[in-house]
């Protein structure tokens, strides 16, 4: 599996298709896996946090989730293959886990966020073993909900806490959670107990769904301002290594 650096932080190039395969070790292989599906906040985070950049380091899978990332990618001229975005890769896990039986395991978001988010869920695939749901506000009680997660025997687990909190927790407790894969889905409990509405699909093709999630969240606008800062250090970055290469000794001047 290849992979490039935005910011000097690491992101696979994959597509769906070939996640199909990877998912299929992940689950057999008797190992723990970490996915991290990656926007440009946390590449941010990650550039000033040393145990962040780690833990993107140990993920068995970093996904490009968002426009910014697939952008960066192209700017740098080390384009990815596909944006794989963080609401359709948990349905393709959902789906996955249904078709092959693996339980599910979800924690995070407020509770009647959490619930309404699971009752949705089980609608949409009837057949899917939920080994069990707990939110997300458990701060005094993290050892029993740990306990909780590894009673319930279940496949695959997704976090949906704060970022990057939620990357940090998964790696500090993923061997202590049982799971096989553990990713991080952020607010997808939010669409899916349909508290947030996903964008047209002709916002989604012209990759614009963050302007409907605005729209809908208008907090959300200090994260949008803080792309700015995403896209002047990537510029700065190309700019960077392209004075390096012409800065570079020439080779009679190197033999001297």
């Amino acid at each position: 599996m290849q992979s490039i650096k935005i910011l000097s932080i690491r992101v696979d190039r994959v597509t769906f298709d070939e996640t199909l395969p990877l998912i299929h070790t992940f689950l057999t292989d008797g190992s723990q896996h970490q996915l991290i599906t990656a926007n440009p906040l946390m590449l941010l985070e990650a550039q000033k946090d040393s145990a962040l950049k780690n833990v993107f380091d140990k993920a068995s899978l970093v996904l490009p989730e968002s426009s910014g990332i697939f952008w960066a990618s192209k700017f740098s001229n080390t384009p990815l293959k596909e944006k794989i975005p963080g609401i359709d890769f948990m349905n393709f896990l959902l789906n996955y886990a249904q078709a092959n039986n693996h339980s599910v395991f979800f924690l995070g978001a407020k509770e009647e966020v959490i619930t309404k988010a699971v009752q949705n869920i089980k609608e949409k695939f009837p057949e899917l073993k939920i080994a069990g749901y707990n939110n997300g506000y458990f701060s005094d009680k993290e050892e029993s909900i740990i306990s909780k997660i590894k009673t319930s025997k279940a496949d695959i687990l997704f976090v949906g806490l704060n970022i990057p909190f939620q990357e940090k927790w998964i790696n500090k407790n993923l061997k202590s959670l049982g799971a096989k894969i553990a990713v991080g889905v952020g607010g997808s409990y939010d669409v899916f107990s349909g508290n947030l509405k996903r964008a047209p699909i002709w916002m989604i093709k012209l990759q614009i769904e963050w302007l409907f999630r605005l729209i809908q969240q208008p907090w959300r606008i200090t994260r949008i301002l803080k792309l700015s800062v995403f896209i002047i250090k990537v510029i700065n970055e190309k700019l960077s290594n392209i004075s390096s290469i012409f800065s570079s000794p020439q080779r009679g001047e190197d033999e001297r």
